[in-house]
Protein backbone atom coordinates (compact mmCIF):
# COMPACT_ATOMS: atom_id res chain seq x y z
CA UNK A 1 0.00 0.00 0.00
CA UNK A 2 2.97 2.35 0.95
CA UNK A 3 4.71 1.42 -1.93
CA UNK A 4 1.27 2.18 -4.37
CA UNK A 5 0.73 5.52 -2.40
CA UNK A 6 4.87 6.61 -2.89
CA UNK A 7 4.20 5.82 -6.95
CA UNK A 8 1.15 7.59 -7.13
CA UNK A 9 3.00 10.21 -5.09
CA UNK A 10 6.20 10.52 -7.15
CA UNK A 11 3.44 10.45 -10.74
CA UNK A 12 1.67 13.37 -9.11
CA UNK A 13 4.89 15.35 -8.28
CA UNK A 14 6.47 14.29 -12.07
CA UNK A 15 3.13 15.85 -13.76
CA UNK A 16 3.60 19.13 -11.38
CA UNK A 17 7.15 19.71 -12.76
CA UNK A 18 5.76 18.89 -16.34
CA UNK A 19 3.31 21.33 -15.92
CA UNK A 20 5.55 23.58 -14.43
CA UNK A 21 7.86 23.67 -17.03
CA UNK A 22 5.23 23.78 -19.60
CA UNK A 23 4.36 26.96 -18.55
CA UNK A 24 7.62 28.22 -18.68
CA UNK A 25 7.73 26.68 -21.83
CA UNK A 26 4.98 29.07 -23.49
CA UNK A 27 5.94 31.92 -21.64
CA UNK A 28 9.46 31.73 -22.47
CA UNK A 29 10.24 29.80 -25.81
CA UNK A 30 7.17 31.10 -27.46
CA UNK A 31 3.86 33.10 -26.91
CA UNK A 32 0.80 31.98 -26.04
CA UNK A 33 -0.63 32.96 -29.53
CA UNK A 34 1.16 29.54 -31.29
CA UNK A 35 -1.18 27.87 -29.19
CA UNK A 36 -4.06 29.72 -29.98
CA UNK A 37 -2.98 29.14 -33.53
CA UNK A 38 -3.00 25.15 -33.14
CA UNK A 39 -6.36 24.90 -32.05
CA UNK A 40 -8.14 27.02 -34.63
CA UNK A 41 -5.68 25.49 -37.87
CA UNK A 42 -6.91 22.13 -36.51
CA UNK A 43 -10.31 23.32 -35.84
CA UNK A 44 -10.36 24.70 -39.49
CA UNK A 45 -8.47 21.44 -40.28
CA UNK A 46 -11.44 18.50 -38.90
CA UNK A 47 -13.90 20.54 -41.47
CA UNK A 48 -11.30 20.59 -44.07
CA UNK A 49 -10.82 16.96 -44.05
CA UNK A 50 -14.44 15.73 -43.40
CA UNK A 51 -15.51 17.99 -46.39
CA UNK A 52 -12.80 17.24 -48.69
CA UNK A 53 -13.25 13.63 -48.11
CA UNK A 54 -16.69 13.70 -50.02
CA UNK A 55 -14.72 14.74 -52.92
CA UNK A 56 -12.09 12.04 -52.34
CA UNK A 57 -14.61 8.87 -52.38
CA UNK A 58 -17.39 10.05 -55.04
CA UNK A 59 -15.42 8.71 -58.14
CA UNK A 60 -15.66 5.70 -56.34
CA UNK A 61 -18.83 5.69 -53.90
CA UNK A 62 -20.49 8.99 -55.70
CA UNK A 63 -22.27 11.36 -53.13
CA UNK A 64 -25.13 9.46 -52.36
CA UNK A 65 -26.41 9.36 -48.34
CA UNK A 66 -24.40 6.82 -47.46
CA UNK A 67 -21.03 9.12 -47.97
CA UNK A 68 -21.96 11.78 -45.59
CA UNK A 69 -23.35 9.15 -43.50
CA UNK A 70 -20.36 7.47 -43.86
CA UNK A 71 -18.13 10.68 -43.30
CA UNK A 72 -19.72 12.04 -40.33
CA UNK A 73 -20.12 9.27 -38.72
CA UNK A 74 -16.24 8.32 -39.29
CA UNK A 75 -15.50 12.20 -38.05
CA UNK A 76 -17.60 11.93 -34.68
CA UNK A 77 -15.77 8.75 -33.71
CA UNK A 78 -12.47 9.49 -34.29
CA UNK A 79 -12.93 12.82 -32.65
CA UNK A 80 -14.34 10.72 -29.46
CA UNK A 81 -11.67 8.79 -29.50
CA UNK A 82 -9.07 11.34 -29.65
CA UNK A 83 -10.50 13.35 -26.98
CA UNK A 84 -9.96 10.23 -24.79
CA UNK A 85 -6.38 9.12 -25.93
CA UNK A 86 -5.29 12.91 -25.96
CA UNK A 87 -6.66 13.57 -22.32
CA UNK A 88 -5.00 10.46 -20.77
CA UNK A 89 -2.00 11.91 -22.82
CA UNK A 90 -2.10 15.32 -21.86
CA UNK A 91 -1.69 14.29 -18.15
CA UNK A 92 0.82 11.61 -18.46
CA UNK A 93 2.60 13.81 -20.71
CA UNK A 94 1.83 17.39 -20.41
CA UNK A 95 3.82 20.57 -22.27
CA UNK A 96 3.90 21.91 -25.82
CA UNK A 97 6.27 19.29 -27.12
CA UNK A 98 3.70 16.48 -26.94
CA UNK A 99 1.23 18.75 -28.73
CA UNK A 100 3.48 19.65 -31.76
CA UNK A 101 4.42 16.21 -32.64
CA UNK A 102 1.13 15.04 -32.26
CA UNK A 103 0.07 17.76 -34.94
CA UNK A 104 3.61 17.18 -37.04
CA UNK A 105 2.25 13.99 -37.28
CA UNK A 106 -1.67 14.33 -38.14
CA UNK A 107 0.58 16.83 -40.91
CA UNK A 108 1.77 13.31 -42.36
CA UNK A 109 -1.07 11.34 -42.15
CA UNK A 110 -2.92 13.69 -44.08
CA UNK A 111 -0.44 13.84 -47.01
CA UNK A 112 -0.09 9.99 -46.49
CA UNK A 113 -4.03 9.82 -46.66
CA UNK A 114 -3.95 11.13 -50.50
CA UNK A 115 -0.82 9.13 -51.56
CA UNK A 116 -2.59 5.63 -50.40
CA UNK A 117 -5.84 7.06 -51.87
CA UNK A 118 -6.48 4.99 -55.32
CA UNK A 119 -5.56 1.65 -53.55
CA UNK A 120 -7.65 2.13 -50.58
CA UNK A 121 -10.83 2.68 -52.93
CA UNK A 122 -10.43 0.06 -55.09
CA UNK A 123 -9.94 -2.42 -52.17
CA UNK A 124 -12.73 -1.10 -50.64
CA UNK A 125 -15.25 -0.92 -53.15
CA UNK A 126 -14.93 -4.48 -52.60
CA UNK A 127 -16.85 -4.61 -49.76
CA UNK A 128 -20.11 -3.00 -51.76
CA UNK A 129 -21.19 0.25 -51.53
CA UNK A 130 -22.41 0.95 -48.17
CA UNK A 131 -19.55 -1.53 -46.47
CA UNK A 132 -16.90 0.13 -48.83
CA UNK A 133 -18.16 3.79 -48.19
CA UNK A 134 -17.52 3.20 -44.47
CA UNK A 135 -14.14 0.92 -44.84
CA UNK A 136 -12.48 3.75 -47.19
CA UNK A 137 -13.79 6.85 -44.93
CA UNK A 138 -11.94 4.75 -41.72
CA UNK A 139 -8.60 3.93 -43.53
CA UNK A 140 -8.39 7.30 -44.96
CA UNK A 141 -9.63 9.77 -42.58
CA UNK A 142 -9.58 8.52 -39.04
CA UNK A 143 -5.94 8.49 -38.50
CA UNK A 144 -6.05 12.07 -39.04
CA UNK A 145 -8.97 13.15 -37.35
CA UNK A 146 -8.08 11.15 -34.13
CA UNK A 147 -4.71 12.64 -33.67
CA UNK A 148 -6.97 16.08 -34.32
CA UNK A 149 -8.99 15.03 -31.48
CA UNK A 150 -6.22 14.52 -29.41
CA UNK A 151 -5.48 18.14 -30.01
CA UNK A 152 -8.38 20.29 -27.45
CA UNK A 153 -7.63 18.19 -24.28
CA UNK A 154 -3.90 18.54 -24.97
CA UNK A 155 -4.46 22.29 -25.54
CA UNK A 156 -6.29 22.88 -22.50
CA UNK A 157 -3.89 21.15 -19.99
CA UNK A 158 -1.04 23.27 -21.90
CA UNK A 159 -2.78 26.19 -21.01
CA UNK A 160 -5.33 25.70 -18.41
CA UNK A 161 -5.01 29.02 -15.51
CA UNK A 162 -5.90 27.44 -12.54
CA UNK A 163 -7.70 30.61 -11.30
CA UNK A 164 -9.98 30.86 -14.34
CA UNK A 165 -9.91 27.54 -15.27
CA UNK A 166 -13.84 27.45 -17.06
CA UNK A 167 -12.51 30.67 -18.84
CA UNK A 168 -9.44 29.18 -20.02
CA UNK A 169 -11.35 26.38 -21.57
CA UNK A 170 -14.08 28.03 -22.87
CA UNK A 171 -11.73 30.06 -24.82
CA UNK A 172 -9.79 26.99 -26.24
CA UNK A 173 -13.00 25.46 -27.51
CA UNK A 174 -14.56 29.28 -28.92
CA UNK A 175 -11.25 29.23 -30.76
CA UNK A 176 -11.50 25.83 -32.19
CA UNK A 177 -14.99 26.47 -33.54
CA UNK A 178 -13.78 29.47 -35.24
CA UNK A 179 -11.66 27.28 -36.86
CA UNK A 180 -14.25 24.98 -38.14
CA UNK A 181 -16.05 27.76 -39.08
CA UNK A 182 -13.27 29.24 -41.11
CA UNK A 183 -12.67 25.74 -42.26
CA UNK A 184 -15.55 25.08 -43.40
CA UNK A 185 -16.07 28.39 -45.57
CA UNK A 186 -12.52 27.42 -47.01
CA UNK A 187 -13.56 24.53 -48.40
CA UNK A 188 -16.58 25.14 -50.23
CA UNK A 189 -15.84 28.50 -51.23
CA UNK A 190 -12.31 28.24 -52.19
CA UNK A 191 -10.30 25.03 -51.87
CA UNK A 192 -12.99 22.60 -53.45
CA UNK A 193 -14.09 25.22 -56.52
CA UNK A 194 -10.77 26.91 -57.40
CA UNK A 195 -8.42 23.52 -56.68
CA UNK A 196 -7.35 19.98 -57.26
CA UNK A 197 -8.31 17.64 -54.70
CA UNK A 198 -4.43 17.00 -54.01
CA UNK A 199 -3.66 20.54 -53.84
CA UNK A 200 -6.16 21.22 -51.36
CA UNK A 201 -4.84 18.23 -49.22
CA UNK A 202 -1.15 19.77 -49.28
CA UNK A 203 -2.27 23.57 -48.47
CA UNK A 204 -4.29 21.86 -45.14
CA UNK A 205 -1.21 19.51 -44.24
CA UNK A 206 0.96 22.35 -44.45
CA UNK A 207 -1.61 24.64 -42.57
CA UNK A 208 -0.84 21.98 -39.63
CA UNK A 209 2.81 21.34 -40.23
CA UNK A 210 2.98 25.16 -39.85
CA UNK A 211 2.28 24.84 -36.10
CA UNK A 212 5.20 22.58 -34.82
CA UNK A 213 7.50 24.25 -37.13
CA UNK A 214 6.72 27.78 -36.22
CA UNK A 215 7.24 26.36 -32.33
CA UNK A 216 10.71 24.55 -33.18
CA UNK A 217 11.95 27.57 -35.15
CA UNK A 218 11.23 29.91 -32.40
CA UNK A 219 13.24 27.86 -29.77
CA UNK A 220 16.51 26.10 -29.75
CA UNK A 221 15.22 23.29 -32.33
CA UNK A 222 15.68 25.35 -35.42
CA UNK A 223 17.87 21.66 -36.76
CA UNK A 224 14.57 20.12 -35.98
CA UNK A 225 12.55 22.47 -37.51
CA UNK A 226 14.73 22.36 -40.85
CA UNK A 227 14.29 18.49 -41.33
CA UNK A 228 10.21 19.43 -40.40
CA UNK A 229 10.21 21.61 -43.12
CA UNK A 230 12.62 19.56 -45.44
CA UNK A 231 10.10 16.72 -45.02
CA UNK A 232 6.46 18.63 -45.79
CA UNK A 233 8.28 19.96 -48.44
CA UNK A 234 9.09 16.47 -49.60
CA UNK A 235 5.49 15.13 -48.66
CA UNK A 236 3.90 17.95 -50.60
CA UNK A 237 5.44 17.30 -53.79
CA UNK A 238 5.42 13.69 -53.80
CA UNK A 239 1.55 14.02 -53.29
CA UNK A 240 1.11 16.79 -56.01
CA UNK A 241 3.14 14.99 -58.61
CA UNK A 242 1.88 11.38 -58.17
CA UNK A 243 -1.42 13.13 -57.20
CA UNK A 244 -1.13 14.75 -60.69
CA UNK A 245 -0.11 11.25 -62.07
CA UNK A 246 -2.89 9.25 -61.39
CA UNK A 247 -5.58 12.07 -61.95
CA UNK A 248 -4.54 11.52 -66.14
CA UNK A 249 -6.33 8.71 -65.80
CA UNK A 250 -10.30 8.16 -64.59
CA UNK A 251 -11.96 5.05 -64.44
CA UNK A 252 -15.13 4.03 -65.10
CA UNK A 253 -16.52 0.45 -64.88
CA UNK A 254 -13.26 -0.64 -64.64
CA UNK A 255 -11.65 1.00 -67.76
CA UNK A 256 -9.35 3.68 -67.92
CA UNK A 257 -9.97 6.79 -69.76
CA UNK A 258 -7.79 9.78 -70.32
CA UNK A 259 -8.24 12.58 -69.10
CA UNK A 260 -8.63 15.89 -71.04
CA UNK A 261 -9.84 18.30 -69.59
CA UNK A 262 -11.01 18.26 -65.42
CA UNK A 263 -13.09 21.46 -64.20
CA UNK A 264 -13.04 22.28 -60.18
CA UNK A 265 -16.54 22.88 -59.38
CA UNK A 266 -18.59 23.45 -56.36
CA UNK A 267 -21.07 20.46 -57.03
CA UNK A 268 -18.69 17.74 -58.74
CA UNK A 269 -15.41 16.98 -60.17
CA UNK A 270 -16.47 17.27 -63.67
CA UNK A 271 -14.40 15.30 -66.21
CA UNK A 272 -13.85 15.45 -70.31
CA UNK A 273 -12.18 12.31 -71.79
CA UNK A 274 -11.29 11.77 -74.88
CA UNK A 275 -11.38 8.34 -75.94
CA UNK A 276 -11.41 6.01 -79.13
CA UNK A 277 -12.99 8.53 -81.10
CA UNK A 278 -15.74 9.94 -78.19
CA UNK A 279 -15.80 12.74 -76.10
CA UNK A 280 -17.27 11.87 -72.47
CA UNK A 281 -17.82 14.12 -69.50
CA UNK A 282 -18.05 12.41 -66.30
CA UNK A 283 -19.33 13.76 -63.16
CA UNK A 284 -17.87 12.22 -59.65
CA UNK A 285 -17.03 9.39 -61.98
CA UNK A 286 -20.16 8.61 -63.93
CA UNK A 287 -20.42 9.45 -67.19
CA UNK A 288 -22.70 12.45 -67.71
CA UNK A 289 -22.90 12.36 -71.86
CA UNK A 290 -20.83 11.75 -74.54
CA UNK A 291 -20.44 12.78 -78.56
CA UNK A 292 -19.15 11.37 -81.44
CA UNK A 293 -18.49 13.02 -84.20
CA UNK A 294 -21.65 15.41 -84.18
CA UNK A 295 -24.10 12.70 -82.24
CA UNK A 296 -24.63 11.66 -78.93
CA UNK A 297 -22.49 8.34 -77.72
CA UNK A 298 -24.73 8.03 -75.59
CA UNK A 299 -28.29 5.72 -76.19
CA UNK A 300 -29.90 7.47 -73.58
CA UNK A 301 -30.07 10.72 -75.51
CA UNK A 302 -31.84 9.09 -78.61
CA UNK A 303 -34.03 7.73 -75.93
CA UNK A 304 -35.10 11.23 -74.80
CA UNK A 305 -34.95 12.77 -78.71
CA UNK A 306 -37.61 9.97 -80.07
CA UNK A 307 -40.06 10.69 -77.36
CA UNK A 308 -39.73 14.60 -77.36
CA UNK A 309 -40.70 14.34 -81.46
CA UNK A 310 -43.49 12.34 -81.32
CA UNK A 311 -45.61 15.37 -81.99
CA UNK A 312 -42.89 16.49 -84.28
CA UNK A 313 -40.16 18.95 -83.18
CA UNK A 314 -41.27 20.79 -80.82
CA UNK A 315 -41.06 25.31 -80.92
CA UNK A 316 -39.77 24.98 -77.75
CA UNK A 317 -38.64 22.81 -74.47
CA UNK A 318 -37.57 23.38 -71.13
CA UNK A 319 -34.88 21.28 -69.93
CA UNK A 320 -33.55 20.05 -66.16
CA UNK A 321 -29.92 19.06 -65.92
CA UNK A 322 -27.21 20.53 -68.92
CA UNK A 323 -25.15 17.48 -68.21
CA UNK A 324 -22.94 17.47 -71.27
CA UNK A 325 -24.91 19.80 -73.31
CA UNK A 326 -25.39 16.97 -76.39
CA UNK A 327 -29.24 16.22 -76.27
CA UNK A 328 -29.78 19.94 -75.76
CA UNK A 329 -27.74 20.80 -79.00
CA UNK A 330 -28.68 18.07 -80.92
CA UNK A 331 -32.65 19.69 -80.10
CA UNK A 332 -31.65 23.08 -80.96
CA UNK A 333 -30.03 21.80 -84.20
CA UNK A 334 -33.38 20.52 -84.98
CA UNK A 335 -35.09 24.05 -84.51
CA UNK A 336 -36.25 23.67 -80.99
CA UNK A 337 -35.68 26.68 -78.98
CA UNK A 338 -34.49 25.37 -75.64
CA UNK A 339 -33.69 26.57 -72.40
CA UNK A 340 -31.73 24.68 -70.25
CA UNK A 341 -31.79 25.25 -65.82
CA UNK A 342 -28.77 24.63 -64.73
CA UNK A 343 -27.18 24.74 -61.24
CA UNK A 344 -23.51 24.59 -61.75
CA UNK A 345 -21.93 27.18 -64.09
CA UNK A 346 -18.87 24.85 -64.35
CA UNK A 347 -21.12 22.72 -66.65
CA UNK A 348 -22.09 25.37 -69.53
CA UNK A 349 -18.23 26.32 -69.51
CA UNK A 350 -17.54 22.53 -70.38
CA UNK A 351 -20.30 22.30 -72.47
CA UNK A 352 -20.13 24.90 -74.56
CA UNK A 353 -15.96 24.29 -74.73
CA UNK A 354 -15.68 20.52 -75.18
CA UNK A 355 -19.37 19.76 -76.48
CA UNK A 356 -20.15 22.09 -78.97
CA UNK A 357 -23.39 23.45 -77.09
CA UNK A 358 -24.76 26.50 -79.34
CA UNK A 359 -25.19 29.81 -78.34
CA UNK A 360 -29.05 29.29 -79.40
CA UNK A 361 -29.55 27.13 -76.54
CA UNK A 362 -30.24 29.47 -73.19
CA UNK A 363 -28.71 28.47 -69.81
CA UNK A 364 -29.94 29.87 -66.80
CA UNK A 365 -27.71 29.14 -63.91
CA UNK A 366 -29.53 28.58 -60.52
CA UNK A 367 -32.01 25.65 -58.87
CA UNK A 368 -34.07 24.34 -61.04
CA UNK A 369 -37.58 24.26 -58.95
CA UNK A 370 -36.60 28.34 -58.16
CA UNK A 371 -35.27 29.47 -61.45
CA UNK A 372 -38.75 27.52 -62.90
CA UNK A 373 -40.86 29.54 -60.57
CA UNK A 374 -39.28 33.24 -62.27
CA UNK A 375 -39.79 31.89 -66.00
CA UNK A 376 -43.10 32.98 -67.55
CA UNK A 377 -43.15 30.87 -70.82
CA UNK A 378 -45.25 27.69 -71.79
CA UNK A 379 -43.20 24.91 -72.87
CA UNK A 380 -44.44 21.77 -75.43
CA UNK A 381 -41.86 19.64 -73.88
CA UNK A 382 -40.37 19.85 -70.07
CA UNK A 383 -37.25 17.01 -70.25
CA UNK A 384 -35.90 16.07 -66.29
CA UNK A 385 -32.64 14.96 -66.83
CA UNK A 386 -31.00 16.46 -63.80
CA UNK A 387 -28.35 14.31 -61.88
CA UNK A 388 -26.02 15.24 -58.94
CA UNK A 389 -24.07 11.97 -60.18
CA UNK A 390 -25.17 9.26 -59.74
CA UNK A 391 -28.68 10.13 -58.45
CA UNK A 392 -31.54 12.86 -59.57
CA UNK A 393 -31.55 15.20 -56.51
CA UNK A 394 -34.27 14.09 -54.59
CA UNK A 395 -36.13 17.83 -54.83
CA UNK A 396 -36.50 17.58 -58.24
CA UNK A 397 -38.82 14.44 -58.02
CA UNK A 398 -40.85 15.73 -55.48
CA UNK A 399 -45.00 16.42 -55.97
CA UNK A 400 -44.18 20.03 -54.86
CA UNK A 401 -41.10 20.31 -57.77
CA UNK A 402 -43.88 18.75 -60.25
CA UNK A 403 -46.56 21.37 -59.36
CA UNK A 404 -44.10 23.77 -60.10
CA UNK A 405 -43.95 22.50 -63.58
CA UNK A 406 -47.49 22.80 -63.93
CA UNK A 407 -48.26 26.44 -64.86
CA UNK A 408 -45.06 26.32 -67.38
CA UNK A 409 -46.49 23.35 -69.89
CA UNK A 410 -48.43 23.98 -72.84
CA UNK A 411 -51.83 22.69 -73.44
CA UNK A 412 -51.40 18.92 -75.09
CA UNK A 413 -47.40 18.96 -73.52
CA UNK A 414 -45.16 16.13 -72.73
CA UNK A 415 -42.89 16.08 -69.46
CA UNK A 416 -40.32 13.68 -69.74
CA UNK A 417 -38.64 11.99 -67.19
CA UNK A 418 -34.88 10.16 -67.56
CA UNK A 419 -34.38 7.92 -64.26
CA UNK A 420 -32.27 4.87 -63.85
CA UNK A 421 -34.27 1.97 -62.22
CA UNK A 422 -36.14 -1.25 -62.47
CA UNK A 423 -39.82 -2.20 -62.84
CA UNK A 424 -39.29 -4.75 -59.87
CA UNK A 425 -36.99 -6.11 -57.64
CA UNK A 426 -34.66 -4.26 -55.79
CA UNK A 427 -34.09 -1.36 -58.38
CA UNK A 428 -37.92 -0.55 -58.69
CA UNK A 429 -38.63 1.82 -55.34
CA UNK A 430 -37.72 5.05 -56.83
CA UNK A 431 -39.10 4.40 -60.22
CA UNK A 432 -42.26 3.20 -58.65
CA UNK A 433 -42.25 6.51 -55.86
CA UNK A 434 -41.56 8.84 -58.71
CA UNK A 435 -44.39 7.27 -61.33
CA UNK A 436 -46.56 7.46 -58.41
CA UNK A 437 -46.03 11.34 -57.58
CA UNK A 438 -46.33 12.14 -61.46
CA UNK A 439 -49.28 10.32 -61.92
CA UNK A 440 -50.88 12.31 -58.11
CA UNK A 441 -49.58 15.52 -59.99
CA UNK A 442 -50.32 15.38 -64.01
CA UNK A 443 -52.45 11.75 -64.39
CA UNK A 444 -51.41 9.05 -66.22
CA UNK A 445 -47.78 8.12 -66.51
CA UNK A 446 -46.44 6.11 -69.41
CA UNK A 447 -43.35 4.39 -68.60
CA UNK A 448 -40.65 2.66 -71.55
CA UNK A 449 -37.68 0.47 -71.02
CA UNK A 450 -35.38 0.39 -74.38
CA UNK A 451 -32.41 -1.23 -72.77
CA UNK A 452 -34.48 -3.99 -70.98
CA UNK A 453 -35.96 -4.77 -73.77
CA UNK A 454 -32.93 -5.02 -75.72
CA UNK A 455 -30.06 -6.40 -73.38
CA UNK A 456 -31.89 -8.35 -70.86
CA UNK A 457 -34.99 -10.31 -72.58
CA UNK A 458 -37.48 -7.92 -71.08
CA UNK A 459 -36.74 -8.82 -66.94
CA UNK A 460 -38.44 -6.32 -65.25
CA UNK A 461 -35.72 -6.45 -62.13
CA UNK A 462 -33.39 -5.35 -64.92
CA UNK A 463 -31.85 -1.84 -63.71
CA UNK A 464 -31.65 1.00 -65.99
CA UNK A 465 -32.00 3.99 -67.86
CA UNK A 466 -35.89 4.05 -67.91
CA UNK A 467 -38.53 7.18 -69.18
CA UNK A 468 -41.18 8.23 -67.82
CA UNK A 469 -43.81 10.44 -70.12
CA UNK A 470 -46.81 12.17 -69.18
CA UNK A 471 -49.33 13.48 -71.51
CA UNK A 472 -50.90 12.02 -74.54
CA UNK A 473 -49.14 10.14 -76.75
CA UNK A 474 -50.48 10.05 -80.42
CA UNK A 475 -51.73 6.72 -81.67
CA UNK A 476 -48.76 7.70 -84.76
CA UNK A 477 -45.82 9.00 -83.82
CA UNK A 478 -44.06 11.48 -86.07
CA UNK A 479 -41.18 10.69 -88.32
CA UNK A 480 -38.10 11.31 -86.34
CA UNK A 481 -36.48 14.38 -87.55
CA UNK A 482 -32.87 14.16 -86.30
CA UNK A 483 -29.73 12.05 -87.32
CA UNK A 484 -29.02 8.60 -86.52
CA UNK A 485 -25.63 6.99 -86.27
CA UNK A 486 -26.09 3.48 -87.87
CA UNK A 487 -25.33 1.79 -84.12
CA UNK A 488 -27.84 3.79 -82.69
CA UNK A 489 -30.90 2.70 -85.45
CA UNK A 490 -31.76 -0.63 -83.58
CA UNK A 491 -32.24 1.16 -80.05
CA UNK A 492 -34.42 4.21 -81.53
CA UNK A 493 -36.54 2.01 -83.40
CA UNK A 494 -37.34 0.04 -80.26
CA UNK A 495 -37.78 2.81 -77.86
CA UNK A 496 -41.80 3.67 -78.67
CA UNK A 497 -41.91 -0.40 -78.48
CA UNK A 498 -40.41 -0.57 -75.27
CA UNK A 499 -43.79 0.71 -73.14
CA UNK A 500 -43.89 -1.64 -69.83
CA UNK A 501 -47.25 -1.63 -67.72
CA UNK A 502 -45.73 -3.49 -64.97
CA UNK A 503 -44.12 -1.05 -62.65
CA UNK A 504 -44.62 -2.64 -59.07
CA UNK A 505 -46.73 -0.47 -56.66
CA UNK A 506 -45.32 -1.97 -53.59
CA UNK A 507 -43.30 0.07 -51.78
CA UNK A 508 -43.86 3.71 -53.64
CA UNK A 509 -45.05 6.15 -51.77
CA UNK A 510 -46.06 9.73 -52.81
CA UNK A 511 -42.65 11.99 -52.92
CA UNK A 512 -42.47 15.48 -50.60
CA UNK A 513 -40.52 17.83 -49.87
CA UNK A 514 -40.78 16.68 -46.10
CA UNK A 515 -40.49 12.93 -47.52
CA UNK A 516 -38.24 11.88 -50.19
CA UNK A 517 -35.53 9.40 -49.44
CA UNK A 518 -34.10 8.15 -52.89
CA UNK A 519 -30.68 7.89 -52.35
CA UNK A 520 -31.55 5.57 -49.16
CA UNK A 521 -33.05 3.44 -52.20
CA UNK A 522 -30.85 3.83 -55.24
CA UNK A 523 -27.83 1.28 -53.82
CA UNK A 524 -29.19 -0.61 -57.35
CA UNK A 525 -29.10 2.46 -59.61
CA UNK A 526 -25.25 3.25 -57.86
CA UNK A 527 -24.06 0.27 -59.10
CA UNK A 528 -25.63 -0.05 -61.77
CA UNK A 529 -24.13 3.49 -63.27
CA UNK A 530 -20.46 2.75 -61.98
Amino acid sequence: MQSTAKAKAAKSAESVKFAALDQREISAVTPSWLLRYAVVVCGASVMVVEILGSRILAPTFGTTLHVWSALITVTLAALALGYSFGGRLADDKPGLRTLMIVIGISAGTLLLSDLLTAPVLRFAYGGGMVIGTFVAAVLLFLPTLFLLGMVSPMAVRAAADQNHLGQSVGNLYALSTVGSVAGSLAVSLLLIPRLNVHTAVILTAVALGSVPLWYLLSGAKKQMGVLLLMGLALGGVATKVLGEDADRTIYYKGRPFPVTAREPSSYGDLVVSDHQGTKYLFLNGVQQGSLRGDNSGARYAYGLERLATVNGVPKNMLVWGLGAGVYARKMAEAGTQVTVLEIDPASEKIAREHFGLPASVKVIIGDARTETLRLNEKYEVIVLDAFSGDTPPFHLLTKEAFESLRTRLAPNGLILANIVGAAQGEGSRVVASVVKTLAATFGNVSVFAPNRKLDARDDPNYVSTMFLVTGALPAQAAAFPLPVPKEMQSYLDSVLTARINDVTQEGAVLLTDAYAPLEAWSDAAVRAMR
